[in-house]
């Protein structure tokens, strides 16, 4: 009986490797841990914002806040630098605000 070996010019990439694996893993593993940081630095970012407080007639602001922060955190801001100017904002709360930008109305949670 003749027996055939295995063929040493083979490609063998589609079969499992758990050193291939290993490699693998740890290159997503660095992937992932770079796009973390990268998210991270890019929420710390600061973003000015053109908001505009309606009582009848607008009244036209700018703010600048972290590209990460919530709109609720955002209302609340808005709601500290308004009250100031506008005394009926301090009995209200920043839920009783909203967001809108042109014809959506972004949900503060």
């Amino acid at each position: 009986k003749k027996r055939f070996g295995k063929d040493p010019t083979a490609s063998t990439d589609f079969l499992p490797d758990r050193e291939r694996e290993m490699e693998r893993e740890a290159k997503k593993m660095k992937l992932i841990q770079e796009y973390l940081a990268v998210e991270e630095e890019e929420k710390k970012k600061q973003i000015e914002i053109t908001y505009s407080y309606w009582d009848g007639s607008g009244h036209r602001r700018q703010m600048e806040i972290e590209k990460g922060a919530s709109i609720s955190q955002f209302l609340f801001r808005c709601r500290q630098a308004l009250e100031k100017e506008f005394p009926e904002l301090r009995a209200s709360d920043a839920t009783q605000l909203m967001y809108i930008k042109e014809d959506l109305i972004i949900p503060q949670h």
